[in-house]
C-alpha cells in the first residue's frame, strides 16, 4: 500500500472512531469506558497518520540528498573537464 493511501486511511480512520464514541457516549448514557477506548484508538491512528507522513518526507529528504550528491559530482566533473580544455 502506499504511504499517501495509508496517511489518508489512518486520517479518515480517526474521524470515523471519533464521531462512534461520540455518538455511542450519548446513546448508552453514561458509558464512559468504552468511549475513551475509542478515543484513545482515535488517537493512536492519528500518530500512525503522522508517523506515515514524517516517514514519507524522510525518504523524500533522502532521495534529495542522494540528488544532490549526484549533482555535485557532476558539477566537480564538468570543472576539471572545463579546466582541462
Amino acid at each position: 500500500m502506499e504511504k499517501t493511501t495509508q496517511a489518508k486511511l489512518y486520517e479518515w480512520a480517526s474521524y470515523v472512531i471519533i464521531v462512534a464514541a461520540t455518538v455511542y457516549f450519548f446513546v448508552s448514557k453514561k458509558e464512559v469506558t468504552i468511549t475513551m477506548l475509542g478515543i484513545v484508538l482515535a488517537l493512536f491512528c492519528r500518530n500512525m497518520m503522522y508517523r506515515v507522513r514524517y516517514k514519507m518526507c524522510e525518504d523524500e529528504n533522502e532521495e534529495l540528498k542522494v540528488d544532490l550528491r549526484r549533482l555535485t559530482n557532476l558539477l566537480e566533473v564538468a570543472k576539471k573537464e572545463n579546466k582541462s580544455n
